[in-house]
């Protein structure tokens, strides 16, 4: 009877053993994914206030309003080396006025590649504008327009330049010529949240468009 008991507590330890290579994975898993659904939600709530504000005219590309940004995302290190990174950009569909506008010495009507399709009019960034997450630079997801030193893009390359389009945008909203859509995005590092080979890219990205 002693021998059973001790064989059977010898292949309990086992099969406890060999479940722990499951259950370790599972537990650190699904504790890294909590944490980061609760930045998502913590990042979607700023990027909407952001939104809200840069919708009714809020410039952060200004010292007071960055430092707003930055104290709205408390935590989230906004600074030049920090671990996030905040992407403002404004978007409109070009139209043929805008066009003719552009390319004064063309006939109307004619050399304009970027007719109908969404394209970025500014972009600016706060924060981290150097981050990069698994080599991959921290940028917007539908673009990096050429831009002035105010960060605005001209009208010759919202006509002509195919890299001030905003690629993918019209699936999220439709614009109708003469509206401006406002995107706020923002890039959190999470290198503290990562598990090679189990916990994917170690970023979380929010949106809002208004």
């Amino acid at each position: 009877m002693r021998r059973r008991r001790q064989h059977s507590s010898g292949i309990a330890i086992i099969e406890f053993t060999l479940s722990l290579t499951f259950l370790i994975p599972l537990l650190l898993g699904t504790l890294v994914f909590g944490f980061r659904l609760i930045r998502s939600l913590e990042m979607q709530q700023i990027v909407r206030d952001l939104g809200h504000m840069y919708v009714r005219g809020v410039d952060f590309r200004l010292s007071g309003p960055a430092a707003n940004a930055q104290t709205l995302a408390t935590g989230y290190d906004l600074s030049a080396t920090g671990t996030s990174v905040i992407v403002f950009s404004q978007i409109k569909v070009v139209s043929q006025a805008d066009c003719d506008a552009a390319n004064p010495t063309f006939p109307a009507g004619t050399h304009c590649t970027n007719l109908n399709k969404p394209v970025f009019t500014e972009q600016y960034t706060v924060g981290n504008s150097s981050l990069t997450i698994n080599g991959t630079a921290a940028r917007s997801g539908f673009g990096t327009p050429p831009t002035q030193t105010d960060h605005s893009v001209t009208t010759v390359n919202q006509a002509n330049n195919g890299t001030a389009v905003a690629n993918g945008f019209g699936s999220v909203i439709a614009l109708q010529t003469g509206e401006y859509a406002y995107l706020v995005e923002m890039f959190n590092a999470t290198a503290e949240l990562n598990i090679p080979g189990l916990s994917g890219s170690p970023q979380v990205y929010a949106r809002s468009v208004f």
